[in-house]
Formats: C-alpha cells, sequence, structure tokens
C-alpha cells in the first residue's frame, strides 16, 4: 500500500466485518489505513489499487450482500459461467490431465447442479462446487500419479 503495489483481494464478500471497514477509510478520498494494534496511519501511494472478486451471495455458501455504497467504490464486472466445452480444455490444459478425464469432471459438475436445482439436497454452505473446487479435484490426478510412481486407478474418483 505505501508503495503503490496493487492487490488482489479474492472472495471479498466472505471477509469479516472488521476488514470491510477498514477497506472503506482506505477506499475514502484520505486512501488511509489505521492500524489500532501499532496505532500506526499508514497512507496509500498514489498508484496504490484494489482489486477483489467475489462469488454471488444467494449462489455460493457463507456469502455476504456487499452494500451498494461498498460496491459503487468499485467497478463491477459481471462475467457468464465458462461453456462446459471450454472448461473441459481449461481443465486439461492447467491440471495436465487428459481430456476424457477433463470432461468427467465437468459432467459431474453440471449434475451436481442439476441435482441441487431439482431438489435441496446439495443447499446450504457447501452448496455449489467452484471453479477452484474443480481445479483441486483435476490436481489430484497429477499428485496420484506422482506419488505412486506407477499405475493409478484414476477412474475409481470419476
Amino acid at each position: 500500500m505505501r508503495n503503490g503495489y496493487w492487490i488482489i483481494l479474492d472472495e471479498l464478500n466472505l471477509a469479516p466485518t472488521e476488514v470491510m471497514e477498514a477497506l472503506n477509510r482506505v477506499l475514502d478520498d484520505n486512501r488511509e489505513l489505521f492500524i489500532a494494534e501499532t496505532q500506526t496511519l499508514v497512507k496509500a501511494h498514489s498508484g496504490f489499487m484494489i482489486f477483489a472478486t467475489q462469488n454471488p451471495p444467494g449462489l455460493y455458501g457463507g456469502r455476504k450482500l456487499l452494500s451498494r455504497a461498498f460496491r459503487n467504490r468499485f467497478i463491477e464486472l459481471h462475467f457468464n459461467e465458462i461453456p462446459p466445452s471450454e472448461l473441459e480444455i481449461i481443465l486439461e490444459k492447467r491440471c495436465k490431465i487428459p481430456l476424457s478425464y477433463s470432461k468427467k469432471l465437468v459432467a459431474v459438475m453440471q449434475e451436481l447442479q442439476v441435482r441441487r436445482r431439482e431438489s435441496g439436497v446439495f443447499a446450504g454452505k457447501q452448496g455449489y462446487i467452484t471453479l477452484r473446487d474443480l481445479f483441486r479435484w483435476g490436481e489430484r490426478y497429477a499428485y496420484a500419479s506422482k506419488q505412486t510412481g506407477t499405475f493409478y486407478d484414476w477412474e475409481q474418483h470419476l
């Protein structure tokens, strides 16, 4: 902040209230942050910028609805879901898994989404599988292959 670095706050609407209050002050015209523990006032460098991400509240468990006043301090960009065919390729390349496996992972994600829509079975805190979850799942393939050094029956997890 002092040196003009940029910061990305991932999943901002999961942040505690104290963090949101501190951010409000940084995002004000005075662009400063008071650290109570050290009684220090930190001024933001003119090049300092904050970027934040969030998943929609209500769709993903535990996310708070940020106030309109707070959200107005940012430029909001909304992204549609990634088409399944593109997601399969992203998983294949990023996780270094065969395309046939990435297709199965995406199919499972889609099936879970359908089941959640049709019933309340997956409602609540862990209601949706996120892209982060999908990537973690895909990365297990590479990890399992490295650990055993031999054939690993990946199909049992798909």
